[in-house]
């Protein structure tokens, strides 16, 4: 993992989730997930560690490998919080 994130900020009651590529199994972000459920959306202030530079913004988060696109960057209306929203199938994910 390269990048840290600045924003990060311990969420009680987590669990950390190893996120990975669906198609090629290169690391991709260490993620804070509370509750229970399928993993829909990455928050960026719950993402630990992550192989991209999130503070740049781009409008999607990649794999570095493959370049195969696995999330669409979106800014809720309701929280007013930026969140990775996570493609189907196109990434794993385990918990540490």
């Amino acid at each position: 993992m390269i990048y840290e994130n600045p924003n990060h900020r311990r969420v009680k009651g987590s669990r950390l989730l190893l996120i990975t590529c669906g198609y090629c199994k290169k690391e991709i972000a260490h993620y804070q997930k509370v509750g229970k459920g399928n993993l829909l959306r990455m928050y960026v202030p719950r993402i630990v560690r992550s192989a991209v530079d999130l503070s740049k913004k781009p409008g999607a988060l990649s794999c570095p490998k493959c370049k195969k696109q696995l999330a669409t960057r979106v800014t809720l209306r309701r929280k007013g919080k930026d969140a990775y929203v996570m493609k189907r199938s196109a990434f794993n994910s385990a918990e540490l």
